[in-house]
């Protein structure tokens, strides 16, 4: 049911937020979405109409927010409380894990010239 796909869509992205999408679980969940497109009369478009369909388009792009907004340290800090506090209130002042970076700038003379001179072949 529609319900439960939710629920095992949650749980895939309490398990592994950043890289739920690339796991076989996952690969096997879209497949499925296609087999129950086949074996029922409802159409795609049907489907994509639905509060269900709705709701899942949200969890995953929330999924994808924590992505971007958290970060792999921030990540795991949810992953942990979501995973040991089910049923209680998050604890989000746990400690975290220091996390090495790079940050990097490149500043291209005249880029925009280079580009309109060579205009499809960027």
């Amino acid at each position: 049911t529609p319900i439960e796909r939710m629920i095992r869509l949650l749980s895939m992205l309490m398990r592994d937020p950043l890289g739920y999408q690339s796991t076989p679980r996952y690969k096997k969940f879209e497949a499925e979405e296609e087999e129950f497109i086949k074996n029922t009369k409802w159409t795609k478009k049907m489907l994509e109409g639905m509060e269900t369909t709705f709701l899942m388009s949200t969890i995953l792009r929330i999924g994808n927010l924590m992505k971007v907004g958290f970060g792999s340290a921030g990540v795991e800090i949810i992953r942990n409380n979501l995973i040991q506090r089910r049923g209680q209130r998050l604890k989000l002042d746990t400690q975290g894990s220091t996390v090495s970076c790079i940050f990097l700038f490149c500043d291209i003379r005249q880029f925009t010239d280079a580009t309109e001179c060579l205009q499809e072949e960027v």
